[in-house]
């Protein structure tokens, strides 16, 4: 299954309840129509809710975040939607799942959206977390068609103490600085024996970091990912593989070395779940379905 075809399914569940004229933004600058994302009346509609009393909180941490979730936002071949705009938007999917409570994932009190997570003596944009419970110390990075996309983990340079250095937490052999402005870590340290992952290890790095700066007694991190449901059955069964593939993935990195010795150290506790549901809503008892747990 290709990316596009994930986006396909997401977006054919979604007509199947709101209607396909409710498709295609244009861009202002341009003219040019996005057929995967919803149109600029519907969008905006969308803002003007999240802007009401009940979520303005939210709207808030999006208008003011690093990631232009809102607005149109120059990409790699120009001017493009917003991303909240897009059907797989994984920001549109966290907010949707966590707007009225973490509850599901056992969190109590306001969820705070575009978390950030600064890490002492380092500059630039400080690690971004999607979602975060302040009453129990949860952390939520959430996913949808980013699963599709092909990582490694490649580091800025200003990271090699934190991994290679001789304070490090994750138990990695103290090593010589190497030139460059970037280095890389190999995928098999974390149990991956491919070239490439499906999870984003780099960011989960970033952010470990980033929670263990914050110097909670505990804390759990939680990756919520958008498992669509469909009648088709040779569909279901395309998504089926991409999620057993991604579960093996979820387990072999959370129970490596490096991340158990990490974790270990900052008691910090891992829970994969996924939102089982043909369109993303509310993330509840009912859709909710656990990946991996540690």
């Amino acid at each position: 299954m290709r990316k596009s075809d994930f986006d396909n399914i997401i977006k054919s569940n979604l007509i199947a309840y709101i209607g396909i004229d409710n498709f295609g933004y244009t861009v202002s600058k341009t003219g040019k129509t996005y057929s995967d994302y919803y149109n600029n009346l519907v969008f905006a509609r969308f803002i003007e809710e999240m802007n009401s009393d009940r979520y303005r909180d939210a709207f808030r941490a999006y208008n003011a975040g690093k990631g232009s979730e809102l607005n149109e936002n120059r990409g790699r071949y120009g001017k493009m939607p917003p991303k909240m705009a897009s059907v797989a938007s994984s920001s549109r999917f966290c907010y949707l799942a966590l707007r009225d409570g973490a509850r599901a994932l056992g969190g109590s009190g306001q969820v705070k959206f575009e978390y950030a997570c600064a890490i002492p003596g380092m500059s630039g944009i400080p690690p971004q977390l999607d979602a975060y419970i302040s009453v129990e110390n949860i952390y939520v990075e959430a996913k949808c068609h980013e699963i599709f996309d092909s990582h490694r983990i490649v580091l800025k340079e200003k990271y090699w103490d934190y991994i290679y250095g001789v304070d490090n937490k994750f138990g990695f052999p103290v090593l010589e600085r190497l030139s460059g402005s970037e280095f890389e870590i190999p995928l098999v340290v974390f149990g991956i024996k491919k070239y490439r992952s499906m999870f984003d290890i780099k960011q989960l790095l970033c952010h470990l970091l980033g929670i263990a700066a914050q110097k909670n007694d505990s804390a759990t991190l939680v990756y919520l990912f958008f498992k669509p449901k469909v009648k088709r059955l040779d569909e279901q069964k395309q998504i089926d593989v991409v999620f057993d593939m991604l579960i093996e993935e979820v387990n072999a990195i959370f129970n490596s070395k490096p991340i158990q010795q990490f974790c270990m150290n900052y008691k910090i506790k891992f829970w994969a779940v996924a939102e089982y549901a043909q369109i993303m809503s509310a993330l509840n008892e009912s859709n909710m379905i656990t990946l991996a747990r540690i």
